[in-house]
């Protein structure tokens, strides 16, 4: 990790509330690790609101954490299998009408919630990030793996 790279992270982490620090740390290093270099997002103010992980050889970026909401949103579509919390994020957003507008099989990547109405609803992968916050110390593990199979797959589609 850089110097540069080191100081963005412990900002963005000073920023969050005492109890999500480590385990946005954790994520955070964990996306530098694979390859991801943060980069602030400021409002118009030229306030910080955000940390965004991307990464020039994937062409896209992972990972946003929010200090001052206090969320992370991540890019997973290439998982295929994740726990129920997961699951209900994707369904939060399908909900706010984050659909896929094509309703096409060919996307490069998409979200899919399966209704118990037996409805199948796909949420584009053109919206990647899915606000999967508030998350606590037991999904950090589950959202590494992800981070790696989202890596993977966005590494092996620009070959």
């Amino acid at each position: 990790m850089t110097k540069n790279q080191k100081m963005k992270i412990d900002s963005l982490i000073n920023a969050l509330p005492k109890n999500d620090q480590s385990i946005y740390r954790d994520i955070a290093e964990y996306a530098v690790k694979l390859g991801y270099t943060p980069s602030q997002i400021k409002n118009v103010h030229g306030v910080i609101v955000a940390v965004a992980f991307s990464k020039n050889k994937a062409g896209r970026r992972l990972l946003k954490i929010s200090p001052h909401e206090s969320t992370l949103s991540l890019a997973f579509f290439a998982s295929s299998e994740y726990s129920d919390h997961f699951h209900e994020k994707i369904r939060q957003d399908i909900d706010k009408g984050i659909v896929c507008a094509k309703k096409c099989e060919n996307c490069a990547g998409k979200y899919t919630y399966d209704y118990s109405d037996g409805r199948k609803v796909h949420r584009c992968a053109i919206h990647s990030l899915v606000r999967i916050s508030p998350i606590g110390a037991e999904y950090v593990g589950e959202v590494k793996a992800m981070m790696k199979i989202q890596d993977d797959f966005w590494i092996k589609q620009n070959r």
